[in-house]
């Protein structure tokens, strides 16, 4: 008898796994970008390209030796080439990228930025819900870069974007 009932119990906690519905919020898609152009009140995607080689290896180059300097092990979350919009005109520009892999609130996350000049600049980012925000002082090759103590354990992923 007891048998039988160990035996309907699994039968029936199966039967309810396999039929609950879980569904999540949406996740931010990677590799989205939206910048405020200064003057504008809106949001818009610029046109975003494939940064090369050359300008690849010129922010590896910088965040390590930055990395080193500071005694800390860098991640590269994300790289992104992001031209300027044409109503453009200069200044500081919010932008927002989806990255996963960040926990909500890491104080530890930069953009590193590359511009068309050559120019090398670290500005720091705020993480929410899957989210990186940060000021651009003018469009370049951006990388994500979360900037971790050496020997530390890793941070938990998060369990959820949102």
């Amino acid at each position: 008898m007891r048998k039988i009932r160990i035996t309907a119990v699994a039968a029936l906690v199966l039967a309810m796994a396999f039929s609950t519905f879980v569904s999540a919020a949406p996740s931010p898609v990677a590799g989205t970008v939206m910048v405020v152009v200064p003057g504008s009140s809106t949001p818009s995607a610029p046109k975003i390209n494939v940064p090369t080689v050359k300008q690849l290896e010129a922010l590896a180059d910088f965040i390590s030796q930055d990395a080193a300097a500071a005694g800390l092990v860098p991640s590269v979350k994300s790289t992104v080439d992001i031209a300027a919009p044409a109503n453009y005109m200069g200044g500081d520009v919010p932008v927002v990228l989806a990255v996963a892999g960040l926990r909500n609130g890491a104080g530890n996350v930069f953009a590193y930025i590359l511009l068309p000049n050559g120019r090398k600049i670290v500005v720091p980012c705020t993480v929410r819900n899957g989210y990186v925000g940060f000021f651009a002082p003018a469009f370049g090759t951006v990388s994500i870069v979360e900037m971790n103590v050496p020997g530390a354990p890793a941070p938990a992923a998060p369990l959820t974007l949102h």
